[in-house]
């Protein structure tokens, strides 16, 4: 039997094929019956809290503990194996030292148990023997059926059974937030903070899993577990690494569906990914960039808080990804709405001043706002009606995306005045985000009881509001298509792990992406040809050099065969003495190369994310610019065509000003053939910079190339 789950147009949508069993979701958030391995007589011990909690929280259902020392254990008979115990049971938290955790799994295997936790830890974070008793484990429990969280899970919690087969301190909280978000962390200890966090804020959870090394169960699974869970309406992840993409993106899409947004808090925004990469895009949209188009990719929104994860969710439950980015901010207190204003600034969102409409609305009223972007009603907004009005005329107006209201002091002493308006204001779908200055618990928790988003801080709100603009419905997954296969003869004759220019040129062309031609030269002293068309660019050709320009191994401007003959030697010098055992395999000469534009198009596979495909700005300062834009790959002509659009530098090819356009239907072609090389995963990252946009119609032409291939 399997839950249906509900789409986001309400009705009833069936499950995937092979999803989950509806018995894996019963065992893991309400087992009938528990066991605990190790269970402690003393119920302050770690070992003996869970049996604790289970008891003080008043689960339903029955503790089994597995203690061979011990006839009991806080007053409840005790068993040397589960094999020995009363059949039923369905979960079982091991909480044994790593060299006994062996048995105890093989014991859960022989009595029927479905879902074994382990605690223990020593296993595959600890290296290589670790990893081959984890997957010892893993292999036993696959046999018989069994599935393991862990190990160094802390265990799961399910609070409307309730179930709390947890050893999480947090568990000491008398009265636990039940509620609707479902919680998914790496981190063990991070769910004893959210529910801390959560239970001052009046937020409630359906279900708290901690899943260790993923060992087995990882996060793509328990995603489909929580959106099989009735009581579970929003997911939320704590993320330190994403350890299976495709999985995660699945499972996601699958949220999606149902009607179950995903939000994720994702630590981890390091260089490891730079660190990898030898092309200017792995500098300038690193592993963190590829992170954040993974998760748009596939429909997941991600905070950059810990307060906005737990807050954001009231703002989802009642929006749908719509895009756009134009916030309207109605206040009453001008310095407290600075604060945000200032945050959505610098998070790329379009402050929308009051329209014509509006301020016609506020004269009638005696109120003349100044200028500016912020619409600050002063204290005469507290008077009766206005505010609520103009909420009104914000909520209709359709060149706003979402409104954030900020409310001062009186929402502390007269919530009646700045708070009841907004509660009572009629409503139209679109998002509406609060503020509240100070500190104002009471007026916080009206706001929440009315279903309204209600932020502690201008950084979360402004955050939040921000993620939601961001959330877009997860991109259609490409068409299966298939590297051509001139390509993948050029890539089967090279042994790389790096290819020349040269190389790198002819891999080009076969994707369908214009190079110049290039005269290639032996060395500084070669014969120079009569017939080259100055002025020129020299490149020495070395599959050693990533980054020629810093080897000074370029020349630009070459205007004759005296300085040709000059720059040929320089370049193979500089090199050379840039890196010695460089190998230099000649010299490549070539026309300059008018164009409307440079940029950088480049491709290349996160550790994490997986392919990607980068587009920014080109030439010498790409790293400076920040300028750029990111999708997985590979990408169609569209989503190329989007990237264009999201790269602020190439407005100057799209008629700024009236300048000349430039051929973007050329280069969208390029973004996504180059995007293809996805499709072989010999291929580890390309790049073209520059890509030289010609005018419209005139197409574009590559001037460099930088392929680097991944071990055979």
């Amino acid at each position: 039997m399997c839950l249906n789950a509900v789409s986001r147009n309400g009705h009833r949508k069936p499950n995937r094929k092979n999803l989950l069993s509806y018995s894996l979701v019963e065992a893991l958030l309400r087992p009938t019956a528990v066991a605990l391995y190790g269970a402690s007589n003393d119920p302050k011990k770690n070992t003996g809290r869970p049996q604790r909690f289970l008891k003080a929280h008043g689960y339903p259902g029955r503790v089994v503990p597995i203690n061979p020392n011990r006839e009991t254990v806080q007053g409840e008979k005790a068993y040397a194996k589960a094999v020995d115990a009363p059949p039923g049971i369905e979960q079982a938290l091991i909480m044994v030292p790593k060299l006994a955790v062996l048995n105890a799994v093989e014991d859960c295997a022989a009595a029927g148990v479905k879902v074994a936790t382990i605690y223990s830890d020593g296993f595959a974070e600890t290296g290589v023997e670790g990893l081959a008793l984890q997957e010892e484990i893993v292999a036993i429990a696959k046999a018989s059926g069994m599935r393991i969280a862990g190990p160094n899970s802390m265990g799961s919690i399910d609070l409307n059974t309730p179930m709390t087969l947890s050893i999480n301190a947090i568990l000491e909280m008398e009265n636990l937030p039940a509620g609707n978000l479902g919680v998914i962390s790496q981190s063990g200890s991070m769910l004893g903070a959210l529910m801390s966090r959560g239970a001052a804020r009046g937020i409630g959870f359906s279900s708290l899993l901690s899943i260790g090394n993923e060992a087995d169960l990882g996060i793509p699974e328990l995603i489909e577990v929580l959106v099989e869970d009735r009581n579970t309406e929003i997911i939320l992840l704590f993320l330190e690494g994403v350890r299976d993409a495709e999985a995660l993106g699945k499972a996601s899409r699958y949220a999606y569906d149902a009607g179950k947004p995903v939000i994720a808090y994702k630590l981890g925004r390091s260089e490891v990914g730079r660190e990898l990469a030898v092309s200017h895009s792995g500098a300038i949209a690193g592993h963190d960039a590829a992170i954040d188009a993974f998760l748009q990719n596939h429909g997941i929104l991600r905070v950059e808080m810990m307060e906005t994860l737990l807050e954001l969710p009231a703002l989802v439950a009642k929006s749908k990804p719509s895009g756009g980015n134009r916030v309207a901010v109605i206040t009453t207190t001008g310095g407290g709405a600075a604060m945000v204003v200032d945050k959505l600034g610098a998070a790329g969102l379009e402050l929308v001043p009051a329209s014509e409409r509006l301020l016609e609305v506020l004269a009638k009223n005696d109120l003349n706002l100044g200028e500016g972007r912020l619409i600050d009603l002063t204290m005469a907004g507290t008077r009766e009606g206005l505010y609520k009005t103009a909420l009104e005329v914000l909520f209709d107006d359709e060149n706003v995306d979402a409104v954030v209201a900020v409310v001062g002091s009186s929402g502390q002493f007269h919530p009646q005045l700045a708070v009841a308006p907004i509660i009572d204001a009629q409503k139209t779908g679109k998002p509406l985000a609060t503020f509240i200055a100070p500190d104002a618990p009471h007026s916080l928790e009206r706001l929440r009881s009315a279903g309204i988003a209600a932020f502690h801080t201008p950084e979360a709100c402004a955050d939040g509001v921000r993620a939601l603009l961001d959330w877009k419905p997860p991109l259609k997954i490409p068409e299966t298509r298939k590297l051509p296969t001139a390509v993948k003869k050029k890539l089967t004759v090279n042994n790389g792990p790096n290819l020349d220019e040269v190389a790198g040129r002819e891999i080009l062309k076969a994707l369908g992406i214009s190079t110049t031609q290039p005269v290639i030269l032996s060395g500084p002293e070669a014969h120079i040809p009569d017939d080259l068309n100055y002025p020129l660019a020299v490149k020495v050709i070395s599959p050693d050099l990533h980054h020629k320009t810093e080897a000074g191994g370029v020349a630009l401007g070459i205007g004759n065969k005296i300085e040709l003959h000059k720059a040929m030697k320089e370049v193979c010098y500089s090199a050379a003495n840039y890196m010695p055992e460089a190998s230099l395999l000649g010299i490549m000469v070539e026309p300059m190369i008018d164009a409307q534009a440079e940029v950088l198009l480049g491709f290349r596979r996160d550790v994490e994310a997986g392919p990607i495909v980068v587009l920014g700005m080109g030439g010498i300062l790409a790293e400076l610019y920040k300028d750029f834009s990111v999708r997985l790959a590979p990408i169609n002509k569209d989503i190329a065509s989007q990237m264009i659009d999201e790269v602020k530098g190439l407005s100057l090819i799209k008629g700024f000003r009236n300048l000349p356009k430039g051929d973007c239907d050329a280069l969208a072609n390029a973004i996504a053939s180059l995007s293809s090389l996805a499709l072989d995963p010999i291929v580890a990252e390309a790049e073209i910079n520059p890509l030289m946009v010609r005018r419209d119609g005139e197409g574009v032409i590559a001037v460099d190339a930088l392929v680097r291939l991944n071990t055979r």
